[in-house]
């Protein structure tokens, strides 16, 4: 990877672990974080943990996905940094709301702005670097961290800010109806923007993946919440994988060689890096239109 450029959205869990991943096999790796005293630790944890073999460069790149207007500045910002982008991986995501959803400055809730929004905005913006990297002839690829939790989504509308902040108030868990909804959203965006950059003959390849069940950094802050934590991580971290583990996924797509039979443009990757079918919701045409034509409408609407 040494000499390729590499966007991470987030600065702990599985985007940590996929940078540094990245980072010891040679590539300069971009943290993307809205906060520069996280980042300062991760960084801290990265040089601690060590960066060989390949002693790849991390730098950070202020990046707030709860803003659309902020994930435009930030994509713009980075445009007049670098003359290329290999990777795009869109990390970052609101896990749980801790059972406390809020509304951004346009009214939409946080796991919409933050998991599919911002991400969406962010591309969309890096898309000509990315397209020109390609035409330079390099292998680049866009990889959309998703989640197996889409395929069992039960409400799936997504033609209103209303719909956007659906609570899931009688589901047994709603945090986590909520993020599963987002990232359903992110999986309708991936396959959409797949068919689009094919209609084009875009050199990019598109990835989405599933990195399994992983007691991640943000999954330890949410247990933290619990009564008698301690308990709640241990079982939990017997059921559940590390996040070293968890970013073989988004790794894997990011610089697994194309003779691989498991990666080609709109693969959907999941342990133990196999491609595998989407659930009938993702795959859905007529879904995937509502999502995109409501969200090119919304941006409008906000004068992005």
């Amino acid at each position: 990877m040494s000499g390729k450029v590499v966007i991470i959205t987030g600065s702990s869990g599985i985007g940590l672990a996929s940078l540094q991943h990245l980072c010891r096999m040679g590539a300069k790796v971009y943290m993307t974080t809205p906060d520069e005293d996280r980042t300062r630790e991760a960084l801290k944890r990265v040089e601690r943990e060590g960066r060989e073999p390949g002693l790849g460069e991390v730098i950070w790149h202020e990046l707030d996905l709860s803003d659309p207007r902020s994930a435009k500045t930030s994509a713009e910002r980075f445009l007049t940094k670098e003359t290329r982008l290999d990777i795009l991986i869109n990390n970052a995501a609101l896990i749980t709301d801790l059972g406390r959803p809020q509304l951004n400055a346009d009214g939409l809730q946080d796991n919409m702005a933050i998991n599919y929004l911002g991400p969406y905005v962010f591309t969309r913006t890096l898309l000509p670097l990315l397209e020109a990297t390609a035409t330079n002839g390099s292998d680049v690829r866009i990889v959309n961290v998703g989640s197996d939790g889409h395929k069992s989504v039960s409400y799936v509308d997504y033609c209103s800010k209303e719909a956007w902040s659906y609570k899931f108030r009688w589901s047994l868990l709603p945090a986590l109806e909520r993020y599963k909804y987002s990232k359903l959203a992110v999986h309708l965006w991936t396959n959409d923007l797949a068919k689009r950059l094919t209609a084009v003959k875009s050199g990019i390849t598109l990835l989405i993946v599933h990195p399994g069940a992983i007691i991640s950094d943000g999954a330890i802050r949410s247990l933290n919440t619990l009564t008698f934590p301690r308990f709640w991580i241990f079982i939990m971290g017997l059921m559940m994988h590390p996040q070293t583990m968890g970013a073989y996924t988004s790794v894997f797509a990011a610089c697994s060689p194309k003779d691989n039979p498991h990666v080609f443009h709109g693969a959907y990757i999941c342990p133990p890096n196999v491609s595998v079918p989407q659930g009938p919701n993702a795959l859905n045409e007529l879904k995937q239109r509502e999502l995109a034509e409501f969200t090119e409408r919304l941006l409008r609407e906000i004068g992005i």
